[in-house]
């Protein structure tokens, strides 16, 4: 896992503080209740309330003099929780492509440096590939995180590289900022990416991105087996799969394709007879 450095901010982490100190059975709070549970010094606690406060991230009752979580707290959960509600929409969708693959299926969101796996369906073979849900791994050397990486703006790509050592995890890991890049500027033509044992040695994985409403990449889905059963002749047939797949989750969230002819013709094409497997090796 590449190495995150770590930085601090008093306003911030004081803030953070802050709304540490309400619960489900405290919700509202006096000034002297959060300056006793926070050690902060009252005319201190009270520039960061009012700061706060003009952010709507805490809210004051002026009939009561408590403090309590602002509005503007519940707009930001609301945008967490709906990756919650994309796994709850993946997931059928990872059942039929776990069955008609054969192979485990995995649905992974960008988290800084890693990519974290938030849903996974299990294929039925005996033998299967170690992962879990909440598992985290670098996305440089996976197809999911590749996959999500490829779309994402060139100064975003630049920024991940210059924080990320491209650690070696097997003779095939992109250890080179320019082979990395070059091989996320074919994962954006052709439309899916190949993990070809970069992560694990004798594990190969293929994936593609999941767009928002907006069109915005959120999110990557793949299937995953052993490289005696996902070998490189099975990369199109696989591809198109998990392409097509995506394509639906993307579109169950409002997602709708380029509207041009030309782009609705390349679409059908690649999902008819995939790309032609290029690992950039």
């Amino acid at each position: 896992m590449a190495t995150r450095q770590k930085y601090s901010s008093q306003v911030l982490d004081r803030a953070v503080c802050i709304l540490e100190c309400f619960r489900p059975e405290r919700t509202d709070l006096r000034l002297v209740e959060i300056a006793n549970a926070t050690g902060l010094h009252k005319s201190t606690l009270y520039r960061l309330l009012e700061a706060m406060r003009s952010h709507r991230l805490i809210g004051f009752d002026t009939e009561s003099g408590r403090y309590y979580p602002g509005l503007r707290l519940f707009e930001f959960g609301s945008l967490a929780a709906g990756r919650f509600d994309l796994e709850r929409h993946a997931h059928p969708t990872l059942e039929h492509l776990a069955t008609v693959s054969g192979e485990t299926a995995h649905l992974c969101v960008l988290d800084g440096s890693d990519v974290v796996y938030v849903a996974k369906v299990e294929c039925t073979q005996t033998l299967r590939i170690p992962s879990a849900v909440g598992q985290r791994n670098p996305a440089y050397c996976t197809g999911v995180g590749k996959a999500i990486l490829a779309f994402l703006a060139p100064q975003q790509i630049e920024s991940y590289l210059a924080s990320t050592a491209l650690k070696p995890f097997s003779k095939r890991t992109f250890t080179s900022s320019r082979e990395l890049k070059a091989n996320l500027r074919q994962v954006a033509i052709r439309g899916y990416a190949v993990d070809d044992e970069e992560r694990a040695e004798g594990v190969r994985c293929v994936a593609a991105p999941v767009r928002s409403h907006a069109g915005e990449v959120i999110a990557a889905i793949s299937i995953a087996g052993p490289s005696i059963r996902v070998t490189h002749e099975r990369i199109t047939e696989l591809a198109n799969q998990v392409m097509k797949a995506a394509g639906q989750i993307s579109a169950g969230l409002g997602y709708r394709f380029p509207s041009n002819g030309n782009a609705r013709t390349k679409l059908r094409k690649v999902l008819r007879n995939g790309a032609g497997l290029n690992l950039c090796r």
